[in-house]
């Protein structure tokens, strides 16, 4: 038998009937302090039965101070009264009684409210835990917390001398150091941090240390918040671990120290979770300086500097989402819960006067309306582009291990990440679309729904966009010649310098080879006389054959060494442009057979060479037409495709970044050659842009959409 429907009915109305007859009453551990909010008094009080803070006009507080659970509605109006000279009753004070009661402001004791939650409708609360559950949100999953308060009291009494000016001295002078370690380093602490956070060369076991180092960093950072907290007179009553987007985090109640806290104390308890984050990096700097690569200690510190240094910094100290950043910021700026107010403002201003709802749009002083604006903007694509990474987050840790099949957690945790907006959208979708049902309705007469149907058809249908691939290059001359020495010789002239055009046959470089040179005179000579010698065995009738056999080796010799001595003198094999630097200080050095000398490039027309996978690499043909946006350059050049290799290259690094997605089979890379004219030379070799190839067919939104589906499920399931 259910344990609450023999409650009911042991009990019946008697329950009701005897909390109706109870006064509400303050929680008797609560603490307030006054405080300046924007020039008015405000009382914070913190209620620790519920765990939460209120902030209350002086005039409403000394109304619920009167609250003691004895006092009548009657009595604490006559004594209200008295006190500000005004006549109040006691239907007021029972009015104002019921707000506070239904936001479960008053205090109850265990009896009472689990008396209370038996008086609850059984599906109202089954309803109410679907919607709230404790696990239904992925945004932030909490798991239950413990009192540390008793242990904080005594880890106080041993650290308080953190507080002192002496050890912040030492600390600033370590941070300072840490710094310099930094800055030296920065290229390479740089590189591995964009590495670190981008999860996409890592094992399960990387991951694993990754979440235990995290939980370290995270549990003193919010050890920090409540060891501040304590140190200026404020308990703390709860403390515990969450998943906040299946991250790892702790939680910690300070809310005491935000109601007795001065603001320079309240700045001080929000700063030192960083605080505390930074000693930890100052303490692991010099240890991963000092310490020998590939070793447990050197590694480790390196991860707990990259877990908290510079970039903890960054996301800790950003204000556009709610960490200690936004806290300190609505500290500086005097304005409690500036996330919710500013995008309550402008969501309201814009359903108001764009979508012309019927919605109250809070009131704003003007001077707040514009930093409101900006700021919930800012926040907003803040917080949705960290969903989106959150996502691609999850994305990345699966495609380590099945890349085919890894687009199904991410797409999953994305629907989980933003289905409470999913949510909220199909509502106000709802709401536009019955607030303008009827005048919709009135306007679709039947002509323009003929008119609207056939609009549609034609976006839909009409072949409007082309089949392109895209890609980055580097320019490459579209036809270059490399000059290299044909024979060994020192440079003896120099007529060329580098970006001086040429033409075709021009000298560029003469060499002396003494050696070469005189072979060539005693070829000569030989030739000469072996010549002669021929003649006079004609003439005289010696033997003809001999002489003729001598004649010719010596001019066959005398032919070879005469071509090898021609090319003591270097001249360009085409006509174009110098690349070759500083080919003056070759002159007097020597040089050895087969060495590079020149390089001379024809640049009035260039050569952009893209890689393209082979899914799209159906959609290039031969003499397409492409476009090519060279980086620093605002004009936007035409070019064409004049080649396309038939065997697959391997994918260029430096185009492509640094690839280590392990167990990831990548798709085969074609090379498809782009030329385009250079009239100008404004484009030089060696400059990177990105360049499209537009394809021959003709597609429409619909043919796309189709295209899509059918690869999909080509190369899914298959």
């Amino acid at each position: 038998m259910n344990l609450n429907r023999a409650l009911d009915v042991a009990l019946p109305e008697i329950p009701a009937r005897t909390m109706a007859q109870r006064f509400p009453r303050l929680d008797p551990n609560f603490t307030f302090k006054k405080h300046l909010e924007d020039n008015v008094v405000m009382v914070r009080l913190y209620v620790p039965s519920t765990g939460l803070m209120y902030s209350f006009p002086e005039q409403n507080w000394n109304l619920i101070r009167l609250f003691d659970g004895k006092r009548t509605y009657e009595e604490i109006a006559a004594v209200y009264s008295a006190e500000n000279g005004t006549q109040y009753g006691a239907d007021a004070v029972r009015e104002f009684a019921g707000e506070l009661e239904s936001a479960d402001f008053w205090y109850r004791t265990a009896q009472e409210k689990n008396i209370l939650l038996m008086q609850q409708n059984r599906e109202d609360r089954q309803k109410k835990l679907k919607v709230k559950g404790r696990y239904s949100d992925l945004s932030i999953i909490l798991f239950p917390a413990f009192n540390p308060d008793k242990f904080l009291t005594k880890l106080y009494g041993w650290t308080s001398w953190i507080y002192t000016t002496w050890f912040t001295l030492i600390t600033l002078c370590f941070f300072a150091f840490a710094f310099g370690i930094t800055v030296v380093h920065w290229p390479e602490i740089g590189r591995d941090t964009i590495q670190f956070y981008n999860f996409t060369s890592k094992s399960w076991g990387d991951i694993a240390i990754l979440y235990v180092l995290g939980m370290f960093v995270v549990a003193a950072h919010e050890y920090a918040h409540a060891h501040a907290c304590k140190h200026y007179g404020g308990r703390v009553p709860a403390m515990g671990f969450a998943l906040i987007y299946l991250t790892p985090a702790f939680f910690t109640d300070t809310t005491e120290g935000a109601v007795k806290g001065t603001r320079y104390q309240r700045l001080v308890i929000s700063l030192a979770g960083i605080w505390i984050e930074l000693i930890i990096c100052a303490i692991a700097t010099p240890i991963w300086w000092n310490t020998p690569p590939d070793t447990v200690i050197h590694d480790g510190a390196y991860f707990l500097m990259l877990l908290t240094g510079i970039t903890s910094l960054l996301v800790n100290w950003n204000p556009l989402i709610k960490l200690d950043g936004y806290h300190m910021l609505c500290e500086i700026l005097g304005i409690v819960d500036l996330k919710e107010n500013s995008t309550a403002y402008v969501s309201a201003w814009v359903k108001h006067y764009v979508w012309r709802l019927p919605v109250e749009v809070p009131y704003v002083p003007k001077s707040r309306r514009f930093g409101f604006a900006v700021y919930a903007l800012l926040s907003g694509a803040y917080s949705y582009t960290v969903l989106y990474l959150v996502a691609g987050f999850v994305g990345n840790v699966f495609r380590n291990f099945d890349p085919l099949w890894s687009f199904i957690p991410e797409v999953g945790t994305a629907l989980l990440i933003f289905r409470s907006r999913i949510r909220l959208l199909v509502n106000f979708m709802k709401f536009v679309y019955l607030d303008k049902k009827d005048r919709i309705l009135a306007w679709f007469t039947p002509q323009r729904r003929l008119v609207t149907a056939a609009v549609a058809a034609i976006l839909l249908f009409v072949p409007v966009f082309r089949d392109s691939v895209q890609g980055r290059f580097v320019l490459e001359p579209g036809r270059e010649a490399v000059v290299r020495a044909e024979v060994p010789g020192m440079v003896d002239a120099v007529y060329a310098a580098e970006g001086q055009h040429v033409s075709a046959g021009a000298p560029l470089l003469q060499l002396r080879n003494l050696p070469l040179q005189s072979q060539v005179s005693l070829a000569d000579a030989d030739y000469a006389l072996a010549t002669k010698r021929a003649t006079a065995a004609v003439l005289h009738y010696g033997d003809m054959g001999a002489a003729a056999v001598d004649r010719d080796r010596a001019g066959t010799e005398r032919g070879e060494l005469a071509k090898a001595a021609a090319n003591l003198e270097v001249v360009s094999p085409i006509s174009g442009t110098v690349l070759t630097p500083r080919l003056a200080d070759r002159l007097g050095s020597y040089i050895k057979e087969g060495s590079e000398l020149v390089e001379v490039a024809d640049l009035s027309r260039m050569r952009a060479r893209i890689y393209v996978s082979e899914y799209d690499l159906y959609k290039c043909q031969v003499g397409a037409a492409a476009r090519v946006q060279i980086d620093g350059m605002l004009k936007i050049q035409d070019a064409q495709a004049q080649d396309i290799t038939q065997a697959s290259r391997e994918l260029d690094p430096s185009l492509s970044g640094d690839n280590k997605l392990k167990g990831l089979n990548p798709p085969n890379f074609y090379l498809v050659d782009l030329v385009l004219n250079n009239p100008d030379g404004r484009m030089k070799p060696g400059m990177t842009g990105l360049a499209r190839i537009y394809g021959r067919r003709r597609r429409s939104i619909a043919g796309l959409c189709w295209e899509a589906i059918a690869h999909f499920a080509g190369r899914k399931l298959w």
